[in-house]
């Protein structure tokens, strides 16, 4: 058995007595049907609504988030158990349900991989890692001086939940294409417009 066939039974054994509601997640999160994505900025904007109203500190909010973890760990479960007979869990969702399980390992896979190429750049050209992590450092930092704390927690929240969805309707791919030809095509003029060295 290979390390992500492993993972795969791990995460499979983590998530049996959630199966079936986490393959209602997924329908919602990948947008099965058309009011999905809305229902999804809706849930967040709710949430993030009454944490501006409300205004506690980050230690409130974390032992809140962690309560309702533990307690939805515990009761769901459960709950589910009575309303999901074992009898209905047919072959198809098992296909799904290993499917999920294997997409989630590969893209835990592709961001440790990811990272662990950046990280390299370290020792194989150092500049380039010195210069992008400045760079990038200093626009979190310039995006954390200008904008509110919440509101930045709100886009990042929004944004992770509607990932899943854009990346199975093609969207993050269409969009990383055009961003790739667009930075093409500024080397490429770039590049015209240097003038020619004189023998």
């Amino acid at each position: 058995m290979t390390d992500q066939e492993a993972q795969i039974r791990k995460l499979k054994h983590a998530l049996e007595h959630w199966k079936e509601i986490v393959l209602l997640g997924k329908k919602v999160f990948i947008w099965d049907k058309q009011w999905h994505p809305t229902a999804l900025v809706g849930g967040s904007t709710i949430l993030f609504t009454f944490l501006w109203l409300l205004d506690p500190s980050i230690l409130t909010v974390v032992s809140v988030f962690g309560l309702v973890l533990t307690v939805c760990d515990y009761m769901i479960p459960t709950i589910a158990s009575s309303f999901f007979k074992p009898e209905k869990w047919t072959s198809r969702k098992e296909q799904e349900f290993e499917e999920l399980c294997t997409s989630i390992v590969l893209y835990k896979a592709k961001i440790e991989l990811a990272w662990g190429r950046y990280y390299r750049m370290k020792n194989t050209n150092r500049k380039m890692y010195f210069g992008l992590t400045i760079v990038f450092l200093s626009l979190l930092a310039y995006i954390g001086c200008s904008f509110n704390n919440l509101f930045i927690a709100y886009v990042l929240v929004t944004l992770l939940m509607l990932f899943p969805g854009m990346e199975h309707k093609g969207m993050i791919r269409r969009c990383s294409e055009q961003i790739h030809n667009f930075v093409t095509e500024l080397l490429r003029q770039g590049k015209s417009k240097l003038p020619e060295k004189k023998d």
